[in-house]
């Protein structure tokens, strides 16, 4: 055991050395008349972690104790407005010549700028300029799903930015296993990164939850204030719906109209629904419940948002469904409308 303690000690003071050894440096030039102005540095936080005073019209930001990440460069205008430039830091150096002209996107006003000498940055954009552009990674999805397919194949830390940023679309494409590759092929420096850590923990998450895998079992209390745990209810059937949802969520509810359609032609072929709330007032809950005239079995901790189901399930957002056959295997997940129909007569012929 203490040998395997001090190879990683070991290990990880290599890599942090290693680090530490690669040149890292952000510069840029803008109009002289900026001459004073600060530029600040943002990592994760309002709040900046660096930043720079334009000098005859050249800046230079000193990164102490910076390292590679997703960081916003932030200038104020005139009008007190903020002008951003999203930029991806790497052991490299960044050279930015920004302009003064603007443009609005997301309700942010970016600063149309050039970005040399850092590699990482202009992959990484050119996949930003797919998903943030408009609409193209939604008519063609072909397109954003080859450039990460791409951009995975590098194993570098331009591949942990873009699988990072993009990995709810990454899993829901089918390209888990080039993320596992890549992880497997990445370098300790990559791995050890703050996007090669989120990376690896945003697949052991998918593999915790991918179809096939065991649900994770959990216990809550009905309206009337009864112990039910997941795996005891869904013994015997053949299919069974785990429906997060909450009273005072309008899509929620309307997708339970589709769920209630579908359990009554399928609840006597061994098709079952569990509905989990994240309402808060037990009241409320109850009244849906009488509203939508909801047979099925229901629970909740009435914590709401706060209920440690969101991570174990892996959503910020409701209504979320997962599909679980009477093993408690995961058939499926964030199925909706005609398409959950279509797996369920499957399934409960």
């Amino acid at each position: 055991m203490k040998k395997i303690i001090l190879l990683i000690f070991v290990l990880c003071g290599s890599v942090s050395l290693f680090a530490q050894s690669r040149k890292m440096t952000l510069k840029g030039e803008c109009s002289p008349t900026r001459n004073g102005e600060k530029l600040y540095l943002l990592q994760g936080s309002e709040v900046p972690c660096d930043s720079a005073v334009v000098e005859k019209g050249k800046f230079e930001f000193p990164l102490k104790g910076i390292q590679p990440e997703e960081v916003v460069i932030v200038r104020v205008n005139k009008d007190g407005k903020q002008e951003s430039v999203l930029l991806y830091l790497d052991y490299c150096d960044t050279y930015l010549k920004l302009s003064e002209e603007t443009y609005n996107l997301y309700n942010t006003n970016f600063i149309k700028c050039t970005i040399s000498g850092n590699p990482t940055d202009s992959v990484v954009r050119e996949i930003n300029d797919i998903f943030l552009g408009g609409t193209t990674w939604l008519e063609k999805p072909d397109i954003a799903i080859e450039k990460l397919r791409a951009a995975a194949k590098r194993h570098d830390l331009a591949s942990a930015y873009a699988l990072r940023k993009y990995n709810q679309f990454v899993f829901e494409h089918g390209l888990a296993s080039e993320v596992k590759e890549s992880l497997e092929q990445m370098s300790p420096t990559v791995k050890m990164s703050a996007a090669g850590r989120e990376l690896q923990e945003h697949y052991n998450r998918y593999v915790r939850l991918a179809p096939g895998a065991i649900a994770p079992d959990f216990a809550l209390n009905t309206p009337g204030g009864e112990l039910l745990s997941l795996h005891e209810y869904i013994k015997g059937k053949k299919l069974v719906l785990i429906d997060f949802w909450a009273s005072w969520c309008a899509p929620c509810r309307k997708e339970g109209e589709n769920v209630k359609a579908i359990y009554e032609d399928y609840h006597a072929k061994g098709f079952d629904v569990l509905g989990v709330s994240l309402d808060t007032k037990l009241e409320a809950w109850k009244k849906a419940i009488e509203e939508d005239g909801i047979t099925w079995g229901q629970i909740s901790d009435l914590k709401g948002w706060k209920t440690p189901l969101t991570k174990l399930y892996d959503f910020l957002g409701i209504p979320c469904l997962y599909l679980v056959d009477g093993d408690g295997h995961i058939v499926a997940k964030d199925i909706r409308g005609e398409k959950l129909r279509e797996i369920v007569a499957e399934f409960c012929k």
